[in-house]
């Protein structure tokens, strides 16, 4: 019969006569058994939705009992077993030493000691770590004297922070006391200011790029702002400024409020359960939460598919900001604790507001400051805006414990009304302090239409962030234009100064996507809510409908500069006959600007600016009825000489052709150097047949990839799928053709695996392939197939943004624009390519963006040199376009196999 965990260790720990006779491998055997039972039972209760914290705390009490037990059957086959035991204190530090232990993460253990390091130590500690190891747990381990303990405490804050949080789980309580104590000591000494301020460093200046955003697309939930890193160093920060170590302590001492207190439980709680159910569906450590676990755990928690993704999302991004948010009020405390003097709670009534340590102080030693005066709650984010400077913690909490004077009364006031457009009206600051304003709650009280669309994520939508802050940070854009290099910088910030009324443009932008929730039709919600906001608060009738008007248009610039042609007359006449007046257009530039800044990280760039600018400028000499004359060609401006200057000699001849067949958006897309080297692959590939370059761009870390050849039927759809047979993502293409047939097709790519830039070896594989098949004929469908069994698995959009395939007969004279929406995936390009040369389309240009891993592509192209205006052709096509981007769908749904 085989003997169980529980009986060893109880045979071990009796020093019954022959145990340390027993094989290891029966122990093993018996502690892997007990483990592995232990764990199931935790992850039942997992999945019938037990709680983060009860997770976490179980895990960390069989780890107990089972580091408990291997120290029992070390000490058991000692001959000094009473004197090594006498000496030693098992410890655990870091998270299991807090019980906080998630499914397979490492148990931080250290073999404390007094006295020398003894044969009887070296034995133990020879056991205890090989079994650890070969009974499935991931160990950090260490062994120290304590004078060796203390010393690397006080030297390594790394070492200290693990220590700070340590406890004994077995050995002599009296060897872990002292080193306690020497930790106690440490904690009141020079060490803790330098330990706050690398503390607070480290969680902001020093974090990874990679951490900093709380609303990255695939957060570490560990490590990321907003991930349990951050609660962990606010208790850290509170632990050695005021003694704190738990929330209870820390409502106790008045750092947070009560509902502050319930918030952040929530939200740790939340951040927890996500975490246990990560690891346990991938069967190790993984804190990644990648778009594969996001569907995972939306369908785990109950949330459902497809809108389930995002509906948990908001809840996680909630989640993450209450932890963050527990981090800054933590870092802000524990400055002031060690900071100069604060303002006097004494200080005379009178004075309404005093900025102190560059914070904002109002209503000192008057709690009904806001009761008196319920305007005020508006006016103090017009200080903030003023002066740029937050709120102290105190005042802020003051403003929370009063929102409910935000009554209907308060929202159609004009007194309120004034201190919230004199908020908008300065641009620079309006995103300052409507973002303290909403991180508090007055926003939200103040406008509800957006505390309802505050949280929502919709796939379908180009956007990274949830509906509120995008909004934000398309307000706090304004602020940014003046780090915006170039032409595009000086005019947005030319346009801005000539703006007749900025709080139009703010409150425009900070109402353009209230109707996100009405899906489809989100901007005629959303020109609805304007005007019952507008009218609602009293905002005068024309800027009411300058607002809405805005609202309404808010992607009609950046709609027809990224994907129509912006040098067809027609375009821009049409545009222009929409704005009307340069105040409009003005406005409207802006707005793009800020609103495409906002939609996810390096989706703003210089292409695009460069477009929006070009579109901008053609549309103010048509506003103003001027018409380009030759003496106005762009090819002899200032930017045309500096392609000289960057070309050969022997091609400068060429410049003003090459610049004249590829037109004002290929010269404004591009900075001169890059004009020059197309030059260059253009000439080569005139003798040659082909040149490819490749280079990193440290902008958006992905590789700029340059294609020039002559062009000829079905050429995007094999360039295309070279790169797919390669396992690399086009992420964006900009295809131009000279009148002579020369191409200059540029694209910006990634590897599809690792989305990071090619390697050397990549690119000449890739070159390489591309020779095979635009020079020597070879079919690139063979290329695709050879790697199409690494290829499948990638096949699966990695967003579940629904497809949409859409023709636009009526933007071009000569052309179809087709326009399609779905996830973005490796091979999808050249899918959609092939497609559409089977169905006979001839491809003239394309608009190809991807953001957000959402593509938007927008095709111009004839059949028979003919639009294509029937509809059950149309309908045709886009079946072919739907099977080819949905290549699983479409195979499953004829009962076979890729």
């Amino acid at each position: 019969m085989t003997t169980s965990f529980q009986e060893l260790v109880e045979q071990a720990r009796n020093g019954e006569h022959g145990f340390c006779d027993l094989r290891r491998e029966e122990c093993l055997a018996a502690t892997r058994d007990f483990a592995a039972t232990r764990r199931a039972e935790i992850r039942k209760l997992h999945t019938d939705s037990a709680s983060g914290s009860d997770v976490v705390h179980m895990l960390a009490d069989v780890a107990d009992e089972i580091v408990h037990g291997i120290y029992h059957f070390a000490l058991s086959c000692l001959p000094t077993r009473r004197s090594v035991q006498s000496r030693i204190a098992l410890c655990a530090f870091g998270g299991y030493g807090r019980s906080e232990l998630s499914p397979f993460s490492d148990l931080d253990i250290s073999l404390i000691y007094e006295g020398q390091l003894d044969e009887g130590i070296r034995a133990l500690n020879g056991y205890l770590i090989p079994f650890l190891w070969d009974s499935g747990f991931a160990v950090g381990y260490s062994i120290h004297s304590v004078r060796e303990a203390r010393d690397l405490a006080s030297e390594d804050l790394v070492t200290f922070t693990r220590m700070l949080e340590g406890r004994i789980i077995d050995g002599e309580s009296a060897v872990y006391a002292r080193l306690k104590l020497f930790i106690r000591e440490l904690q009141s000494g020079e060490l803790a200011q330098r330990f706050i301020e690398h503390k607070i460093r480290d969680r902001y200046e020093m974090l990874e790029e990679d951490y900093r955003d709380l609303y990255d697309a695939e957060p570490n939930v560990k490590e990321s702002a907003g991930g349990l890193r951050d609660f962990h160093t606010a208790l850290w920060l509170l632990m050695m400024s005021y003694g704190i170590s738990t929330l209870d302590e820390a409502v106790g001492q008045g750092i947070i409020s009560s509902d502050e207190h319930l918030d952040f439980v929530d939200g740790l709680d939340f951040i927890w359960r996500c975490r246990n159910e990560m690891h346990f569906h991938a069967g190790k450590a993984d804190d990644r939460l990648t778009y594969a676990h996001q569907r995972n755990l939306a369908r785990a928690f109950g949330y459902g598919d497809h809108m389930g993704v995002s509906r948990f999302l908001q809840d996680y991004y909630a989640a993450a900001g209450r932890l963050r948010r527990f981090l800054r009020i933590a870092a802000r405390v524990c400055n002031y604790s060690n900071s100069a003097s604060l303002p006097d709670a004494g200080m005379p009534v009178a004075q309404e507001y005093v900025i102190e340590n560059n914070e904002i102080y109002v209503g000192v030693g008057d709690k009904n400051w806001f009761a008196h005066t319920p305007s005020r709650l508006m006016e103090v984010f017009w200080i903030c805006a003023r002066h740029r400077a937050p709120l102290s913690r105190n005042s802020e909490r003051l403003v929370a414990d009063n929102l409910h004077l935000v009554n209907d009364a308060f929202r159609s006031n004009d007194v309120v009304r004034r201190f919230f457009l004199a908020i908008c009206n300065k641009p620079l600051t309006a995103g300052f302090a409507l973002r303290q304003a909403s991180s508090i709650g007055l926003l939200d009280a103040y406008l509800p239409e957006f505390a309802s669309v505050q949280k929502v994520i919709r796939y379908e939508d180009f956007h990274s962030y949830p509906v509120g802050e995008h909004t934000l940070r398309a307000i706090d854009a304004l602020n940014e234009m003046t780090n915006v290099p170039g032409a595009v910088g000086r005019c947005l910030r030319e346009a801005l100064e000539n703006l007749a009324d900025p709080n139009i443009l703010v409150m425009a932008i900070l109402f353009h996507d209230l109707g996100k929730a009405a899906g489809d039709i989100h901007v005629d919600e959303s020109v609805r809510i304007t005007h019952e906001i507008c009218q609602r608060i009293g905002v005068q009738e024309d800027d009411e409908e300058r607002i809405a008007f805005l609202v309404q248009h808010h992607v009609l610039m950046t709609n027809i500069s990224q994907y129509r042609d912006i040098d067809d007359e027609d375009i821009v006449r049409d545009f222009a006959e929409t704005m009307k007046n340069e105040q409009r257009l003005r406005a409207l530039f802006i707005l793009s600007y800020a609103d495409l800044s906002a939609v996810g990280p390096g989706v703003w760039n210089e292409w695009k600016g460069a477009l929006l600018l070009q579109l901008y400028l053609r549309t103010v000499k048509r506003l103003l009825g001027r018409a380009e004359s030759p003496d106005e060609d762009f090819w002899n401006s200032p930017k045309a000489q500096a392609v000289v200057e960057h070309t050969r000699k022997d091609l400068c001849t060429e410049i003003e052709s090459h610049l004249r067949g590829l037109g004002q958006r290929y010269f404004v897309a591009f900075q001169p150097e890059q004009i020059a080297m197309h030059l260059e692959c253009a000439d080569e590939a005139r003798r040659t047949g082909l040149a490819v370059r490749c280079q990193p761009n440290q902008n958006t870390g992905l590789s700029d990839v340059v294609i020039c050849t002559a062009d000829r039927h079905g050429l995007f759809s094999k360039i295309a799928g070279c790169f797919s047979s390669q396992l690399i993502d086009i992420n964006g293409a900009a295809l131009f053709t000279r009148p002579d047939g020369m191409v200059v097709d540029c694209f910006s790519v990634c590897d599809a695996k690792y989305s990071r830039p090619l390697t050397s070896a990549q690119t000449a594989r890739v070159a390489q392939v591309l020779r095979s098949v635009l020079l020597d004929g070879e079919d690139v469908q063979e290329h695709v197939d050879r790697s199409l069994r690494r290829l499948y698995a990638l096949l699966q959009p990695r967003v579940p943004v629904p497809t949409k395939v859409e023709f636009d007969n009526s933007s071009s004279r000569n052309h179809t624009i087709i326009d399609i929406e779905t996830g973005d995936r490796t091979g999808l390009l050249y899918d959609i390519t092939r497609a559409m040369s089977e169905a006979g389309l001839d491809i003239v240009t394309a608009r190809i963006v991807t953001d957000a891993r959402r593509v938007r592509d927008s095709f111009y192209v004839t059949r028979n040199t003919s639009k294509i205006e029937d509809e059950e052709t149309q309908a045709a096509i886009r079946e072919m376009i739907h099977s080819a981007i949905h290549p699983r769908a479409a195979v499953e749904a004829k009962g076979g196999r890729a």
